[in-house]
């Protein structure tokens, strides 16, 4: 399909309505908190600033652990104001046109939001471990399930694990504490083998790793011990976005013609191809030189 077919620009364009529609109790709101809800020893809240919705996770027990979890700007809700989330989207180079998608890690829901209007005809699986996320997700970002996008509240793992094997095309893996760590039972070797057997021939893990410290080498180094190609793109921020798929590695100007054309399908208003410059190809432990010291 392409962005000349008449019923994708139909679909789009109610779509698009719809959520519009669904996010103007905060186009006509004043800046202020409009949802707060407590958590397991957190605050869950949504505010209004300068025309954009912002979700926190703030932990009651410390000053200094406030973590903002998704941007929606009211004037554009398609599109994705985190750096992440648009590296997160280079996964259609690997899988342009996906069937089946996992998202965890909803947040706000702005990246299963936008895969679900631009990939209008794939089916989204989401999964969210906090309850008052998800009811802020749909009571103030405009996140709404339907026939194509599911929503479970419950923990990533325990989910892949009730999937049948070789369910998705796409994993998106999001998955982090209001303190910008990932629980350890979601980067460990027998996370990323369920991880790999949940995905068909060629499928595609997306993860949004935390880029600081020796976790993130290891973490790379267990990822690689199940995936043969990995790449990395480093955000704006502390995190680093990881593509990990069992396909051959693909030349950086066939990465670049393909991140072109999915652009020129979908016309995403935020940047995309320019993401590319970033994704560097990870070398297995086995290939790389070994230190001074080993030699």
């Amino acid at each position: 399909m392409n962005n000349s077919d008449p019923e994708k620009i139909a679909w789009q364009e109610s779509n698009r309505a719809a959520l519009t529609a669904r996010l103007d109790f905060a186009l006509n709101a004043e800046d202020d908190t409009l949802f707060t809800e407590e958590w397991n020893g957190h605050f869950v809240a949504v505010t209004k600033e300068e025309n954009s919705l912002r979700l926190w996770l703030i932990d009651q027990k410390a000053d200094d652990t406030d973590w903002v979890q998704s941007i929606l700007p009211l004037a554009n809700p398609l599109f994705l104001p985190m750096s992440y989330t648009q590296a997160m989207m280079l996964a259609l180079i690997w899988q342009p046109d996906p069937k089946q998608i996992f998202v965890t890690g909803l947040g706000g829901g702005g990246l299963a939001t936008v895969l679900h209007h631009y990939l209008w005809q794939s089916r989204i699986d989401c999964v969210e471990l906090s309850p008052p996320v998800v009811a802020a997700a749909i009571a103030c970002f405009g996140f709404a399930p339907d026939e194509r996008m599911t929503l479970t509240t419950g923990d990533a793992l325990e989910a892949l694990k009730s999937a049948q094997p070789k369910s998705y095309d796409i994993l998106f893996l999001d998955l982090f504490f209001d303190n910008g760590e990932t629980p350890e039972h979601l980067v460990t070797d027998e996370f990323f083998r369920l991880c790999h057997s949940r995905l068909r021939p060629g499928g595609l893990l997306t993860m949004n790793l935390g880029a600081k410290g020796p976790d993130f080498a290891q973490r790379l180094e267990t990822i690689g011990a199940n995936f043969p190609t990995v790449y990395s793109c480093r955000g704006h921020g502390s995190t680093q976005v990881v593509f990990a798929t069992e396909r051959p590695p693909i030349s950086s100007f066939a990465i670049t013609q393909q991140a072109v054309a999915v652009q020129q399908e979908h016309n995403f208003t935020f940047p995309y191809v320019t993401w590319v410059s970033r994704l560097i190809q990870q070398r297995p432990a086995s290939e790389r030189p070994a230190p001074e010291s080993a030699r």
